[in-house]
């Protein structure tokens, strides 16, 4: 269910930084947005009768690759129930395409930063790397 949660926190993100815009653009180009990689951290378990609130930044863009965390804690202690991060790409026929610069210029102005660019690793993503 936590992951759920992630996945709809990580569309509710996008699609309210992006707006209308992005919608038509990734149906335009025939562009997929692939979720690569996530990685989530149980903290607590939540409990009948508790809400929620999530929360999700980009932490910076690897290559052609966007990092992003989130975090789900319960809203009135504050109490965090998971933490995640993971990898995000874009998809054109198979084939990871950039992201568009009008994109990340919608985020950082939502975030109130600059997203650090990092040039493509040439280590392997996933745990331990």
């Amino acid at each position: 269910a936590i992951a759920q949660l992630f996945n709809d926190m990580r569309i509710t993100y996008i699609r309210g930084v992006a707006g209308p815009w992005w919608g038509e653009y990734l149906l335009g180009e025939r562009i997929v947005v692939a979720l690569r990689e996530l990685h989530i951290s149980y903290e607590s378990e939540g409990l009948p009768g508790e809400t929620f609130r999530g929360a999700m930044r980009y932490l910076r863009r690897e290559g052609k690759a966007a990092v992003f965390e989130q975090c789900l804690c319960e809203t009135t202690t504050g109490r965090i129930a998971a933490r995640a991060w993971g990898v995000q790409l874009l998809a054109h026929q198979g084939r990871v395409v950039d992201w568009p610069p009008r994109y990340f210029e919608a985020v950082e102005a939502t975030e109130l930063r600059p997203i650090e660019r990092r040039e493509k690793s040439s280590r392997v993503w996933g745990p331990g790397q």
